[in-house]
């Protein structure tokens, strides 16, 4: 299955414990939304990661190949939040050439509007930073750090 992968999902040693047959295929971005913290994760003491719609802006990540058993393994969120927290969609992303695709991701349920902390930003970035993202997508992390 195509993965639209973001956030902390993106950090290599978290992909590697939660997917780890996954196949790194291309940069990509989901137009027209943007990072909200909807949800509290008490792993990380802090808000979490998730998409939702605003006009004109997007969020960037990768498309992975990711086995059935690596997207179980995804959703578990190593228990830290109820099944229900996030959910599977169907989006349009684009690759960094303009090219659209169908793939799969997850958001998130929100359930209030919480902070990010710095540990999970250092560690989001440091996904981003592996898979060498464009300049765009660690610009807006850093941003993140001080709305």
């Amino acid at each position: 299955m195509r993965f639209f992968l973001y956030a902390d999902n993106l950090n290599l040693t978290q992909l590697k414990k939660r997917a780890p047959e996954h196949q790194f295929l291309f940069h990509a971005y989901i137009p027209d939304h943007t990072i909200k913290f909807g949800r509290w994760s008490n792993q990380w003491r802090c808000g979490i990661a998730t998409i939702a719609p605003s006009q004109g802006e997007r969020v960037w990540g990768a498309v992975f190949n990711l086995t059935d058993e690596d997207v179980k393994e995804l959703d578990k969120f190593e228990n830290d939040l109820p099944e229900e927290a996030f959910r599977h969609i169907e989006v349009n992303v684009f690759h960094e050439d303009g090219q659209k695709e169908f793939v799969t991701t997850h958001v998130a349920t929100a359930i209030g509007k919480f902070k990010p902390k710095e540990h999970y930003l250092d560690w989001i970035e440091a996904g981003v930073k592996h898979w060498k993202l464009p300049d765009e997508c660690l610009e807006m992390w850093k941003l993140l750090r001080h709305p």
